[in-house]
């Protein structure tokens, strides 16, 4: 799984998310309505697409539980590149990022999405993530919250 992951220490993991950000990604204040913006307004919104319509840049996991930012260290999981945190209930969204972006569209080699899709399966279960979040759209790390 290493192999796949983005490992601490190598690039700066909150840059590289806005630099994958796409051009003009879902985005929202609010859960519920979703708007298409241009990166640079975007940015300015508490939630946001991380990964475009081609690429997979990003693995992210919602866990619902009070100690999400740290429990993935005592279930025995990787650590997250980004941890974005709700201040109210201490949920969390875990962001892994993609040491090489998994292609996804219709003519893609199929390998490689079924390696990210097993991972994405073993991380939701080790992470005890909710196995319903869709993931279009992602608590944003870049908005000040």
């Amino acid at each position: 799984m290493n192999n796949l992951l983005l490992e601490h220490g190598f690039v700066n993991p909150l840059r590289m998310f806005e630099e994958k950000l796409p051009a003009k990604p879902y985005c929202t204040d609010e859960l519920g309505s979703l708007l298409i913006r241009v990166k640079e307004q975007a940015i300015k919104r508490r939630y946001i697409q991380q990964n475009d319509s081609k690429n997979l840049y990003w693995l992210v996991y919602d866990v619902d539980r009070s100690t999400a930012h740290f429990d993935w260290y005592d279930l025995g999981a990787p650590a997250p590149n980004i941890t974005v945190m709700n201040s109210e209930n201490g949920h969390a969204h875990l962001f892994y990022g993609l040491e090489v972006p998994v292609y996804k569209q219709p003519e893609a080699h199929q390998r490689p999405l079924r390696y990210a899709a097993s991972i994405d399966v073993a991380l939701t279960k080790k992470l005890e993530a909710d196995p319903g979040y869709a993931g279009l759209v992602c608590k944003n790390p870049l908005h000040k919250n």
